[in-house]
């Protein structure tokens, strides 16, 4: 298996972090937990890559990789029994829009991990629940049946609402035993379901409280995660994309010697820290290079590394693949690139002078390559940084917060 070690190739340790002193019950000496986020799952024959639906995904600039999800989805389930983690936390935008054809095909795709004994937890992103779901079986849109809360906890049964030490009653929030001296706190940050809007309800936060105490009495250690970033990783997506209550959140967990939190939502692979509390965002899988984290405990610390999934080597052992995915590392980022050249194109159309103008989307392309990936883009210089200085204020600032940010936002960090 290709491995990239999280951003800049940079082992980062996070110390686990007691709920309280002293512990009853010792952490265990070894423990892997996986993390996948933003599958944005369509549900193979439902989406046909076609007439509107096409379009609309390739003007988006997102790059979204939603015609060969399904395969791509087959190849990361056979890295992950190759992988055996303990755990698999997907944490949110399971579902492309809602629709339930959209979970339950994704539920059935990852059937051969539980009946590993990988043990699957999840909670709804804002794509989740409640939306406008629609279909493209045809390429054009098509109204589908969309699920609510209740249908998400009882279609995710086996994905840790069944199995739940404690159920919030205010949301989907939930607590989960490992029973390996570990508790994971899979929080629903959708205030409103079907609204990009992250806030825990003021219930959830109480609810939160009491079950963080009963983890502290019980010696137990503990993570959270959710699909709203608890801190701010880029200023020009805090509104909508950290909760608007994460200060809270942030002060809850670290009373009670919580200080990771494993989130999405931005699509983007990102570390954030704040004092000794971190927030760390794992890439979007709907978007080259289709990524998954490790979290890998061992001897009382958390090793977390980002790694693509292996797409090659998957389809070189099936003589049906498509040929894109034989060649993926080449294929899977010039699409990727597109996109991102594209939606440039259209940004920076005002650039008179045509080659200045393809310096300016070769750059953009670039660097939010690097940004997805997390890894830092050197700040342009000479007439391309004078270019983009004369650029519209948003397009400047964008282009400031994905470059010459320090190694330190991305990779680097000791908790405890």
């Amino acid at each position: 298996m290709r491995k990239l070690v999280c951003l800049l190739s940079v082992v980062m340790l996070l110390a686990l972090c007691a709920c309280g002193e002293p512990p009853q019950a010792p952490a265990p000496e070894t423990l892997r937990i996986a993390v996948v986020s933003d599958i944005h799952y369509t549900g193979g024959a439902d989406f046909l890559y076609a007439g509107s639906f096409k379009a609309a995904n390739d003007a988006s600039g997102t790059g979204k990789q939603v015609e060969l999800l399904p395969a791509l989805m087959d190849a990361f389930v056979a890295q992950m029994l190759r992988e055996r983690p303990d755990f698999l936390l997907l944490t949110g935008d399971n579902s492309f829009n809602g629709a339930r054809v959209s979970h339950e095909a994704l539920l059935e795709k990852l059937a051969p991990l539980r009946e590993a004994g990988i043990v699957i937890l999840t909670l709804p992103g804002n794509h989740d629940i409640d939306g406008s779901a629609l279909i493209f079986p045809s390429g054009e849109a098509e109204r589908a049946e969309s699920i609510s809360a209740g249908d998400f906890a009882a279609l995710y049964a086996d994905c840790g609402f069944g199995a739940a030490l404690s159920r919030d009653p205010a949301s989907l929030s939930y607590v989960y035993d490992t029973g390996r001296g570990l508790r994971i706190f899979m929080l629903d940050t959708c205030f409103r379901y079907g609204s990009v809007y992250g806030r825990l309800k003021a219930e959830t936060l109480e609810w939160l409280d009491r079950e963080l105490a009963l983890c502290r009495e019980a010696g137990k250690t503990a993570i959270a995660a959710g699909h709203h970033n608890a801190l701010v990783h880029n200023p020009l997506f805090a509104f909508d994309y950290t909760m608007d209550n994460g200060e809270a959140l942030r002060e809850l967990l670290m009373k009670n010697g919580v200080t990771l939190f494993l989130s999405g939502h931005l699509h983007p692979q990102s570390i954030a820290r704040e004092d000794d509390f971190f927030d760390i965002a794992t890439e979007s899988f709907a978007v080259y290079p289709h990524r998954f984290a490790l979290l890998e405990l061992q001897d009382g610390s958390w090793r977390y590394t980002a790694h693509e999934t292996d797409v090659e080597s998957w389809a070189r052992e099936r003589p049906d693949a498509d040929e894109r995915l034989r060649n993926y590392q080449t294929w899977g980022r010039s699409f990727f690139y597109n996109a991102l050249h594209t939606q440039a194109q259209a940004s920076f159309s005002s650039v008179e002078d045509e080659a200045l103008r393809g310096q300016l989307c070769e750059y953009f392309a670039e660097a939010n390559i690097n940004y997805f990936m997390g890894t830092p883009s050197a700040p342009a210089e000479g007439a391309l940084a004078g270019a983009i200085s004369q650029l519209g204020s948003r397009s400047t600032y964008y282009l400031q917060t994905i470059t010459g940010i320090p190694d330190s936002l991305y990779a680097e960090g000791v908790i405890g």
